[in-house]
């Protein structure tokens, strides 16, 4: 077996312990992660192991996986407010305007109990629905932490909102 090959089976290990034995986003990780080794081997200062330089490439990858993840996956994380208060179908009973309604008013409340800042990032991306490279520039944001603060402000309206039942 060679080094490489070696190499690419402890990855392998390391990115499966690392997410909880879900293979898909290993095999994807490892395979950007010597992407990513390939194209900055010369940053390389010798400072860790080889294998230790590898695994936090590979932990870099692997969170960009989830948040792609998050990114792709989230459609309905957060309804357009306007969209979502202006819901109305005649050939809802009684019952079914009620429990919109009181859902309606209970996302309300919960995205009033979020940071500002959240609430307008979330505002920005599913109420005026802008993308994140036109929110990151109108913001002057660094998309990578814009990415990371709409995904904290996703993640605590879902608690307030879990919390509230």
């Amino acid at each position: 077996m060679d080094t490489k090959t070696h190499d690419s089976q402890k990855i392998l290990r390391f990115l499966l312990k690392r997410s909880g034995g879900d293979y898909e986003a290993a095999r994807e990780a490892l395979q950007e992660t010597f992407v990513a080794a390939l194209k900055s081997y010369h940053t390389f200062r010798h400072k860790s192991s080889y294998f230790t330089w590898l695994c936090k490439i590979a932990l870099n990858k692997l969170s960009d996986y989830y948040r792609d993840q998050v990114r792709h996956q989230s459609h309905f994380v957060v309804p357009a407010i306007e969209k979502f208060n202006s819901i109305f179908d005649p050939s809802l009973s009684y019952e079914e305007k009620l429990t919109l309604d009181e859902l309606r008013a209970k996302v309300n409340a919960c995205l009033n109990l979020l940071p500002p800042e959240y609430r307008q990032l979330l505002q920005l991306r599913y109420y005026e629905q802008l993308s994140t490279s036109q929110i990151s520039l109108k913001l002057k944001l660094p998309l990578r932490s814009l990415e990371g603060k709409l995904y904290r402000a996703k993640k605590l309206l879902a608690k307030i909102y879990a919390g509230s039942k």
